[in-house]
């Protein structure tokens, strides 16, 4: 570089204490990156630092990705969906993200693969907007329905292609097609169009966990959980004491299923009233104190087994839902799930006055309470009247002059 030209650059860009930011003429900053042994200047559409700083986090993050997964052996331009697919699966096994999500991720990968033909071969710069939207549109159309196990017909409102099952195909093609962003092959990514977006939209316009949230949500009141759980427990069947103490268990504890499905007599302490949820949604463990009722309940299921060994189950029935079907329907109450017990505990946690980050901790929820005040805020219209009344504008009354 001449020293002309040196001299126009420095008056052009004024570097800043933080590596890889400059601060142009114009007052703007830029992030200064190598992505495929080319210099990269990307623009941060701000004049403020503070903001800079945290926008081109995203940007050198891109670039280390970029010199973990490696460059292809291929020329810029000549990238293939199957080869970014690969250095998207060489990225995730150093990511530092948690198991779950790596399995989650490689099922959108399989799940792209099975419903989009021929993709592996397509060079990325020849997949359009347009083409994500008709593989999602084809996706849909061609799905069949789940059948459960077992089962000789599929799920009532099964269509084979759930919210879920799409979001989870569509977020991988998006990662992949990022890694040939950063890698240089592609200047934007097809996938993260608007009209992509805007497609996804319209074919799912609500989803299931909004559609939970928009409907009010039926909770048995007290005195129905106790005649519901006299019912199960003397139903007549063989199994009917051990649903019912399942019922108990999850209301009293709030776990999910899968959580209170694996509970051993090793998790009980009794000693710190604690009980140990080993197997979570998260993958995280927790702990969950006793209430009075529930050390009640495995006090009186550890007599009645003679003590069981340790590493023995505490519930001996997986499911319930059957159970509970059918005392609803003796009961001529409103039918509810398995899942509406846990909701049961928010709600009584909630109304005995156990503050919201608690209650989201014990329920293993891992934002500090803001699903929590979503969905679990459906106090009782009993409970509401009596908090109206404790609510006062004035001041209070003194005491009569004795």
């Amino acid at each position: 570089m001449s020293t002309a030209n040196a001299v126009k650059k420095q008056t052009v860009w004024s570097p800043t204490q933080v590596q890889f930011l400059y601060k142009h003429k114009n007052g703007r900053y830029y992030v200064r990156v190598f992505a495929c042994g080319k210099e990269k200047w990307t623009s941060l559409k701000t004049k403020l630092l503070s903001v800079a700083k945290n926008r081109m986090r995203e940007h050198i993050d891109a670039a280390e990705r970029q010199r973990t997964t490696g460059n292809s052996a291929e020329a810029v331009g000549r990238l293939n969906f199957g080869e970014a697919m690969a250095m998207y699966r060489k990225y995730l096994v150093t990511a530092d993200i948690r198991p779950n999500t790596k399995a989650y991720r490689e099922v959108g990968l399989k799940l792209v693969v099975r419903s989009w033909e021929g993709v592996e071969g397509l060079n990325v710069r020849r997949i359009t907007s347009k083409m994500v939207e008709e593989w999602l549109r084809r996706f849909k159309a061609t799905a069949v329905p789940y059948v459960p196990p077992r089962a000789k017909t599929a799920a009532r409102n099964s269509t084979g292609a759930s919210m879920t099952t799409i979001k989870c195909a569509l977020d991988a093609v998006r990662q992949v097609l990022d890694v040939a962003v950063t890698a240089g092959h592609l200047y934007a990514n097809p996938a993260r169009n608007s009209t992509v977006t805007d497609s996804a939209r319209r074919m799912f316009k609500v989803s299931r966990r909004e559609r939970a949230e928009s409907r009010p949500l039926r909770l048995p009141t007290r005195e129905e959980f106790l005649q519901l759980v006299e019912t199960i427990r003397t139903a007549g069947f063989s199994d009917c004491r051990a649903a019912a103490d399942y019922v108990q268990f999850i209301a009293f504890c709030g776990a999910r299923k899968s959580e209170a499905s694996n509970v051993l007599w090793s998790d009980i302490n009794f000693d710190r009233e604690t009980i140990h949820l080993r197997v979570t949604k998260n993958g995280e463990s927790r702990f969950v104190p006793m209430t009075t009722e529930m050390r009640q309940l495995l006090e009186k299921m550890k007599t009645e087994r003679k003590a069981g060994a340790p590493s023995n189950r505490v519930l001996l029935v997986k499911e319930a839902q059957g159970f509970i079907t059918s005392a609803c329907r003796k009961l001529g109450i409103q039918r509810f799930t398995t899942h509406a017990l846990r909701h049961l505990f928010g709600t009584a946690c909630l109304e005995a006055g156990v503050d919201v980050r608690t209650v989201a901790g014990w329920l293993g929820h891992k934002d500090n309470g803001a699903l929590l005040l979503k969905v679990y805020s459906h106090i009782r219209e009993q409970h509401e009247a009596e908090m109206i009344r404790k609510v006062r504008f004035a001041p209070p009354l003194q005491a009569a002059a004795a």
